[in-house]
């Protein structure tokens, strides 16, 4: 049974309207350890990262997507992500969603192994927090 909650709270957290913002408090809520729903939750996140940027490296074999794909970029995120950077990308990740950061990043070009630790690293930093901050609340409960 609970195997059936985990994966119910991993199949939240890839969602790209669950993600773990939703998945981990949903998790808690069905009565599983809080931690053990923050790892799930983390780490179901990441999967779609590598998928979407497999998606870009296979569209950029093609000149015609490729270049739908670089008119797409916009200055403005240009200069905001070269002025804040893997900062900028940790900080926002869990607010704006892996989706959105991803293909952002990668309409940027920016490179792969900084965009997989950023994000993986904001995942675990957010995760780590929500379940201190769940386990503080209902220990104050």
């Amino acid at each position: 049974m609970d195997f059936v909650k985990i994966c119910l709270v991993a199949l939240a957290s890839m969602s790209p309207v669950g993600e773990e913002i939703i998945a981990i408090p949903a998790g808690v809520a069905m009565g599983l350890p809080v931690f053990i729903v923050a790892a799930v939750a983390a780490a179901a996140n990441f999967l779609p990262v590598p998928v979407i940027s497999f998606v870009f490296y296979q569209g950029n074999k093609y000149p015609r997507i490729r270049g739908w794909l670089l008119r797409r970029r916009n200055e403005k995120v240009k200069r905001w992500m070269d002025k804040y950077g893997i900062a900028g990308i940790f900080l926002l990740t869990p607010w704006v969603g892996v989706y959105a950061a991803t293909i952002t990043c990668e309409l940027l070009c920016m490179q792969r192994a900084r965009i997989y630790i950023a994000v993986a690293a904001s995942l675990v930093f957010y995760a780590v927090v929500m379940a201190l901050v769940i386990t503080l609340g209902i220990q104050l409960i």
